[in-house]
């Protein structure tokens, strides 16, 4: 029986356990609730659209919209054989990002770039309309979340990092990319030019203020 598992019949949360993390560790985790936002849920991130006060005063509806999109998906999809991938986007990136920054950045706010470099990727390669990362990295911002990469990462670093996901097929990334708010396409591979969109796109990546 070891490793045997069988999906929770109920699943509990308190918000109000919440008022004893610090504001930025909140943040942090908004960037989940943004990603759900996007898979599933276009009122949910539009809620997170108006900014972290609004979330924060609605917090308990917002646990509930967020936990529900992550129940559906993993419901239609307990074993990730297809939309249960869309649950890392964001992540592919975002990891890399982490592990370059030494995991100065929370898994969070690495995720946050994560997520606007590949709405940008998703932009280059025809799937999203222009405006969707500029949109997505709007709803981040507004939450106290960053966008841009911190001052003194290297984005050459980032690639590397990326070829050891463990959830690369054949030793390439496959990604989770988002055609409008509330539908992402998974098993995305990218073909040479969109390997050269992608490194464009890290590596002329600008460097804010955290």
């Amino acid at each position: 029986l070891v490793g045997a598992f069988h999906p929770p019949r109920i699943g509990l949360a308190d918000p109000d356990a919440l008022r004893y993390l610090p504001e930025t560790e909140i943040k942090s985790g908004l960037a989940e609730v943004v990603k759900h936002g996007v898979i599933g849920d276009p009122l949910l991130f539009a809620q997170c659209e108006s900014g972290y006060q609004a979330v924060h005063s609605d917090i308990t509806a917002v646990v509930r919209r967020a936990v529900g999109v992550k129940v559906v998906v993993i419901r239609d999809d307990p074993y990730e054989q297809g939309l249960r991938a869309a649950l890392n986007f964001g992540h592919t990136i975002g990891h890399a990002v982490e592990s370059a920054s030494d995991y100065r950045l929370r898994h969070g706010e690495a995720v946050a770039i994560g997520m606007v470099v590949e709405a940008r990727l998703s932009e280059s390669l025809g799937l999203a309309q222009d405006g969707l990362a500029d949109r997505l990295a709007g709803a981040l911002r507004s939450n106290g979340l960053p966008t841009d990469l911190p001052p003194g990462l290297d984005p050459s670093t980032i690639l590397p990092r990326m070829l050891v996901d463990k959830k690369n097929v054949g030793g390439k990334p496959r990604f989770a990319l988002p055609i409008e708010i509330g539908r992402i396409q998974v098993g995305v591979e990218l073909d040479q030019a969109g390997e050269s969109a992608l490194q464009e796109l890290i590596t002329t990546a600008p460097a804010g203020p955290r």
